[in-house]
């Protein structure tokens, strides 16, 4: 390739080439401008440029233009070829304004050009423009955010103060057109909205009659948060203990912090919850005053619970112990029309011990422990059933017996037998008395048979 463009025959043939298409184009594009018999390249011809974009030069840093055409049409006539020459290599040519050393104001200024080719007349439609000059100004303006749909939150859910950042934009522009600017504002749809979110939102700058001006502020765009609360309770924490500490010491007191957590969700399912259970805690291994961290559990239904974690602060002391005596057993849940009868032992009472800390111990009295056996749901019938103990927390109890045996009968039976009872003490009557009149009879017959003899 190279020896061919080293080689003049070779360049003398593109060149003739060139030349043959640049006619050809010539001949073809101004076949209806030439006039008959006209020679390309001496011929003159005419070309309208539509649409050229006028460039306005003034100090950007202190002014703003709020008025001008943005295109302008340039009129061409001159040789056909040079016109053939300008479209083929297309040069940078320049239609513009100067107005760098002008004041802010209203401007009737010439239109002036540059790049075309000095053998081509060149006129500009309009020869003239009106062009506004303002001073620039910056004006920053706060954010307000306007909530759409806010009425179709579902129930219960609370709405929170929205916060926008960066707060507040900057408006650079003319200054008769910042001083239309009554107030930024995002606009935030809420619609199928059902806890906080943030999204990117685009500033709009509006006038006083609240229609938007066509500004660009900086930024033009802003993240939005909205916070979305779903239907919340406040419930306490119940502490299940699992196991005893090790023999000789005695738990003083454990305590959740904190001892109540919020938790979130339907209304429905949350209505429902009076205290939330499954924190659970083992005691077997605990020896001396401990902390632990545990985990709060997510009911059924709930969305979520606040705090996640909490401390269950476990306190531990010696272990001492009291005894009572003769305490009492009840008996509940016996069904109407029912009577008990306690075979074992012969009396309700039992001896019990109690195990604890000093602390505690000093603080209860027998009044304070119930001990009972439940008969709910028991039928008729003989049973040894376990008795129950219940006391403050934080104890242990060991029962002289663990467990009664009773009879369960209906109250019809006992009614039949002391009908039958009484019955019997009626038969039992009539034959003393029928003895009785049998006796005063004989005794009274005997005096007759004395007199009959004497």
């Amino acid at each position: 390739m190279d020896k061919w463009f080293n080689n003049k025959w070779f360049i003398r043939g593109i060149s003739l080439l060139i030349a043959i298409m640049l006619y050809m184009m010539v001949s073809m594009d101004n076949v209806g401008n030439q006039q008959a018999g006209g020679i390309p390249g001496i011929t003159n011809g005419h070309r309208v440029i539509e649409e050229v974009d006028l460039t306005i030069y003034y100090n950007e840093d202190e002014h703003v233009v709020t008025e001008a055409p943005e295109t302008v049409q340039v009129n061409l006539r001159g040789p056909q070829n040079v016109l053939t020459l300008l479209q083929v290599t297309r040069p940078q040519y320049e239609v513009f304004i100067d107005l760098t050393d002008k004041e802010p104001g209203e401007h009737y200024e010439r239109v002036q050009y540059s790049g075309f080719p000095s053998d081509l007349s060149v006129s500009i439609v309009p020869m003239t423009v009106r062009v506004g000059l303002q001073e620039k100004q910056t004006s920053s303006f706060p954010i307000d955010i306007e909530l759409e749909n806010e009425g179709e939150l579902e129930e219960g859910y609370t709405l929170g103060n929205p916060s926008v950042d960066p707060s507040s934009v900057d408006v650079t522009a003319a200054s008769g057109l910042v001083e239309q600017v009554a107030s930024a504002q995002v606009l935030v749809d809420l619609s199928g909205r059902d806890g906080t979110f943030e999204e990117s939102a685009s500033v709009i700058l509006l006038d006083a009659s609240g229609n938007p001006l066509p500004i660009t502020p900086d930024p033009s765009a802003v993240d939005v948060e909205v916070p979305i609360t779903s239907p919340n309770k406040e419930v306490p924490v119940r502490i299940e203990r699992e196991g005893d500490p090790p023999e000789g010491f005695a738990i003083s007191s454990v305590e959740a912090d904190p001892s109540d957590v919020t938790i979130y969700g339907p209304v429905s399912v949350i209505n429902e919850i009076s205290f939330l259970e499954g924190i659970d805690v083992d005691l077997s291994e605990i020896t001396e005053d401990t902390t632990l961290e545990v985990d709060v559990p997510v009911p059924d239904g709930v969305e979520r619970v606040d705090p996640e974690t909490i401390s269950v602060d476990i306190e531990i002391e010696e272990e001492e112990s009291r005894s009572y005596n003769n305490v009492p057993i009840e008996i509940v849940g016996l069904e109407d029309g029912k009577e008990v009868e306690l075979v074992s032992p012969g009396e309700a009472f039992f001896d019990l011990e109690i195990m604890g800390t000093a602390t505690l111990l000093e603080r209860i009295s027998r009044e304070d422990i119930e001990a009972f056996v439940d008969l709910e749901g028991v039928e008729a019938g003989e049973y040894d059933l376990p008795i129950t103990v219940n006391g403050p927390q934080h104890l242990r109890f060991t029962k002289g017996m663990n467990e009664v045996s009773l009879i369960v009968y209906d109250d019809e039976a006992s009614a039949q037998n002391a009908n039958d009872d009484v019955e019997i003490e009626d038969d039992i009557e009539t034959e003393d008395d029928e003895d009785t009149e049998n006796s005063e009879t004989e005794i009274e017959e005997e005096p007759e048979e004395e007199e009959n003899s004497s």
